[in-house]
């Protein structure tokens, strides 16, 4: 077997995919035409198989036209655990890979675990979160405040994390409810039924995957930027920031219903209505986002007072929040 055989048969990737994954491997990102000039492939078969490493892993975008390699431990070196005892000579072509990897130019900017990487193009950031995404085992907690750049889930990838338990969890700036393209995001993670809650303001936009990597969009004029990262203590800091922030805001309803207490009718409605009246939104806001009349929105809140027996509505916030009105 040749050296290339065995590299072949421990990456899984064909001799043109593995030549320009080798040749990513030496640099800090390269462009379509560039590893297309150098491993002798035609431009447009050297996209198909940068699509395809992106696809298998091997690779992230790390612009709109510019791809970065995905350290070889960290793309390897699960398959090869999980086959140690049967081809345990794969270890020999992903060491090999590794003194490529290690002797590369350029300072950080990769996906190793525990540095800093930056993603910068819409089109990049929603390849890399989705990359993110679909790695998640445990929950996706995100940071949500206008404008929004960071793209919207995807609704199939969505239902399948749920489907294996990932639980997502969104804190939303209350600005979101401000803005009609920005509130889309809301009515969506509402119809997939996760947790929602509404902070008065949020310092930064992130995602947070389970607790291994953390993407941060840069506020910065221009292209979208973000920033990705392992590194523990940053992943722990976020994670704590998120967590911190999470038990003081307003929860939104879950969908879920029979939170009445008391025998109170409080209508399906309402629940939505009180998260952001509590939320600190106005009147004209909440009609414009619950797509009612002010006038109605204002009769619903002097009914709802009523059957509370309160008389101003921060005293009915309290009473929401204490006999279950919202979650």
């Amino acid at each position: 077997m040749t050296d290339n055989d065995e590299g072949e048969a421990a990456t899984g990737l064909d001799e043109i995919s593995e030549r320009i994954y080798r040749l990513l491997l030496t640099k800090a990102d390269a462009s379509v035409s560039q590893l297309a000039t150098e491993s002798g492939s035609p431009p447009a078969r050297t996209r198909t198989v940068l699509a395809d490493l992106v696809e298998g892993g091997f690779a992230t975008m790390a612009a709109d036209s510019r791809f970065r390699a995905v350290a070889p431990d960290i793309v390897l070196g699960s398959r090869i655990t999980l086959q140690l005892n049967a081809v345990r000579g794969r270890y020999e072509a992903l060491r090999e890979l590794m003194e490529i990897h290690r002797a590369s130019p350029g300072p950080g900017g990769r996906d190793d675990r525990g540095r800093w990487e930056q993603v910068i193009g819409a089109v990049a950031i929603r390849s890399r979160l989705g990359q993110l995404r679909e790695s998640a085992e445990h929950s996706v907690r995100t940071f949500v405040r206008p404008p929004l750049v960071l793209p919207m889930p995807d609704g199939d990838q969505h239902r399948e994390l749920q489907d294996r338990g990932v639980r997502f969890r969104h804190l939303f700036d209350r600005a979101v409810l401000d803005s009609d393209p920005d509130a889309t995001y809301l009515r969506r993670a509402l119809e997939w039924r996760d947790e929602i809650r509404f902070a008065k303001r949020l310092p930064l936009k992130l995602v947070i995957i389970d607790s291994s990597a953390t993407m941060i969009e840069e506020t910065a004029p221009g292209r979208p930027r973000a920033i990705i990262t392992a590194n523990q203590s940053i992943v722990e800091l976020t994670a704590a920031l998120f967590e911190q922030l999470w038990t003081t805001a307003v929860p939104a309803p879950n969908g879920d219903p029979g939170a009445e207490a008391d025998g109170d009718s409080v209508e399906p409605g309402d629940h939505l209505l009180l998260s952001l009246l509590i939320a600190g939104l106005t009147d004209q806001a909440i009609a414009s986002k619950l797509g009612i009349g002010l006038r109605t929105v204002q009769r619903r809140v002097r009914e709802l007072m009523d059957l509370a027996d309160v008389d101003t509505r921060i005293q009915l916030g309290w009473h929401a929040a204490k006999h279950g009105w919202v979650p």
